[in-house]
């Protein structure tokens, strides 16, 4: 056996054994040793007949190797799922950006998607929620075994529910009324201060906005600051990321990929469509509502950011200079799965692999410590740490496109011949359909890339000795 067989039987070897360090049993040996060669094997083969190569032309030749750059053409361009993307990956020491298409359907060069431009992060924000709360824990500021009403009196309904159950979906919580029907701040503070255990709800679906959102007022009330002047400090400034906001700057708002216009198609045949999103307003209209073009960050939603950012966040956590490793590796920790229901696996304000890859957000390749987050308008998020990978993808799905259409009503969907699926509301408008877009994305956009970065890490692994800080602080860009 060759020294560059031994590393490939070795390293995949290594995958397994980070796949296996999932939290339960279920989430584990959902791969073997021959899944991750099948992976690996085309690394070694461009070796072998590039000998002459250097770790930089062999990524470029894996890329051009690779199915990558036809499946998302197709997966915009021709389906038209979404006006554009613009997606980061890579590993801690090398990342790449692709962008594809455009900010809106003005199709014209000025309106071409870049790293700078930027995106409404939508749900993937609670992921800085949960990096906050962690924070504050490390600094025995709380405990998150603690009443949250201990912190936060206002919220005196919660009783006995404490900041873990909230961190990890464990408290199926409502409210008495509905936030996003509040005629303004005041009222949905009031609203949300009602907040409460709900003794009806089964559990099956532990996924909700409402833990988040309280725990924005716990980071405030214990650290004395807002609660994007905590993140901008403790995770902003740290990762150096200048573009991410709340409220957007004037002169950045010609860079934001818009998100409204989308449409619901319901049962009983009426419809909507969602024309109350402004430029520089995001989507979620509770994070709206409690005052996001003001500044106010909400716990669930409300950040902008671009891929050039979220790159360095994500290399910033790989590298542990914003969350300890013990604080990384179990963020993802199953909190909610179990195994033979129905129910979400979820961890710390992010998804946790779920045994079935058609429900996982977490492709199954991946550690079994892998933290993902996904957001409404098309984003989503995927930090490997024991592999040292990460996935970011920003797109905005919900603009100008059908998000939801009930089941009775997909025998109106048309499939045109180039993939593309559009339907024709009753008022004669013909809507483009992105309703499964959170399941189509992952073939189109996010399993393939994966793929690439984990053979990406492997080239690492094998030229570990030409890997530089020229590698980590470069950039490359593919644009088309």
């Amino acid at each position: 056996m060759t020294v560059l067989e031994r590393t490939l039987d070795f390293y995949s070897l290594e995958l397994l054994k980070n796949h296996n360090k999932a939290k339960e049993e279920e989430q584990r040996n959902l791969l073997t040793k021959e899944d991750y060669l099948e992976i690996l094997r085309p690394v070694v083969d461009l070796i072998q007949n590039n000998k002459d190569k250097n770790l930089d032309e062999l990524r470029d030749e894996l890329y051009k190797g690779s199915d990558v750059e036809r499946v998302i053409k197709d997966f915009i361009y021709k389906k038209q799922m979404t006006p554009g993307a613009v997606i980061s990956f890579g590993t801690k020491n090398y990342h790449e950006i692709l962008s594809v298409g455009y900010r809106d359907d003005l199709k014209n060069t000025i309106n071409h998607v870049d790293s700078d431009t930027l995106y409404d992060l939508a749900s993937v924000t609670k992921i800085f929620t949960s990096i906050s709360v962690l924070i504050l824990v490390r600094k025995n500021i709380i405990d998150l075994n603690q009443k949250v009403s201990y912190y936060l009196p206002d919220f005196k309904e919660l009783g006995n529910i404490t900041i873990y159950q909230l961190l990890t979906f464990n408290a199926p919580i409502k409210t008495d009324g509905r936030l996003d029907r509040a005629k303004d701040k005041e009222e949905a503070e009031k609203i949300i201060r009602t907040i409460t255990f709900d003794s009806q709800n089964d559990g099956k679906r532990p996924y909700t906005d409402m833990g988040a959102m309280v725990l924005k007022y716990l980071v405030e009330k214990v650290s004395g600051v807002s609660f994007y002047d905590f993140v901008k400090s403790n995770i902003l400034n740290i990762s150096n990321m200048c573009n991410t906001y709340v409220s957007i700057p004037d002169d950045k708002l010609s860079m934001i990929a818009p998100t409204g216009y989308n449409g619901f198609y319901y049962k009983d045949g009426n419809f909507r469509i969602n024309d109350g999103v402004k430029p520089g307003d995001c989507y979620d209209e509770k994070a709206r509502i409690m005052g996001q073009k003001d500044g106010n960050l909400s716990g669930h939603a409300g950040l902008f950011s671009n891929s050039y950012d979220m790159s360095l966040l994500c290399q910033n956590l790989l590298e542990k200079h914003i969350l300890t490793s013990d604080e990384l590796y179990h963020m993802a920790d199953n909190e909610t799965g179990k195994k033979g229901l129905s129910i979400q696996y979820l961890g710390k304000l992010c998804y946790s692999k779920n045994p079935s890859q058609p429900d996982s957000e977490v492709y199954h390749p991946l550690g079994g410590r892998t933290i993902a987050s996904a957001g409404w308008c098309g984003t989503q998020l995927t930090i490997d740490p024991d592999n040292e990978i990460f996935y970011s993808l920003l797109s905005n799905r919900s603009y100008n496109r059908m998000t939801f259409i009930d089941a009775d009503k997909k025998s109106l969907i048309k499939t045109h011949e180039d993939g593309k699926k559009t339907i024709i509301l009753p008022n004669g408008v013909e809507k483009i359909d992105s309703s499964r877009y959170a399941w189509d994305r992952d073939s189109a956009l996010v399993h393939p890339v994966i793929r690439l970065a984990i053979q990406y890490r492997f080239l690492e692994e094998i030229y570990k000795d030409e890997l530089s800080k020229d590698d980590i602080s470069y950039c490359k860009q593919r644009r088309y």
